[in-house]
């Protein structure tokens, strides 16, 4: 895996800080925070976006709607029924996250249901009944220590102004 040019500065850095602190912040208020030109953080801010660095978006807690039976599923997915698996996953509300991997395991996913019961029975019945696709291991989440929508950068990772 090749390094990142590091192509943003300590700028972008205190803006991405501001607005992992509060996404609706306004551009004023960030801008007098980190003492910057309004403007200056705006063109900062889309440039963020545009890059696909950035997403300004609303994370919804699943544990909220009583999503609390989650599990981490690792699949062999047949290359003939790949794409279209991919796109049922998709359309699955109780999928919520697919990757791709190498190894055993070609897909992978993280799912979320409202009892135990019908996590048993998508494990245990649903996949297996799919043609093309093999459950290689999986594992119960009891509990989300860290997710990625609280990573953030450190202050390293940016050019020094």
């Amino acid at each position: 895996m090749t390094k990142k040019e590091k192509n943003y500065d300590q700028i972008d850095y205190k803006i991405i800080q501001e607005l992992s602190k509060d996404a609706r912040k306004s551009v004023a208020k960030i801008a007098r925070k980190i003492d910057v030109n309004e403007r200056t953080v705006r063109r900062r801010i889309e440039k963020l976006i545009e890059d696909d660095t950035l997403r300004i978006t609303t994370i919804v807690d699943p544990s909220s709607f009583g999503y609390n039976a989650i599990a981490d599923i690792n699949l062999k997915v047949d290359e003939a029924v790949y794409n279209d698996f991919v796109e049922e996953c998709k359309a699955d509300p109780n999928v919520c996250y697919i990757a791709t991997g190498w190894g055993k395991a070609n897909l992978s996913i993280e799912t979320r249901f409202l009892d135990n019961e019908n996590m048993y029975n998508f494990i245990n019945k649903t996949l297996p009944e799919t043609e093309g696709v093999e459950v290689i291991n999986y594992f119960i989440i009891p509990k989300i220590i860290y997710n990625i929508d609280e990573w953030l950068p450190v202050k390293e990772d940016f050019k020094e102004e």
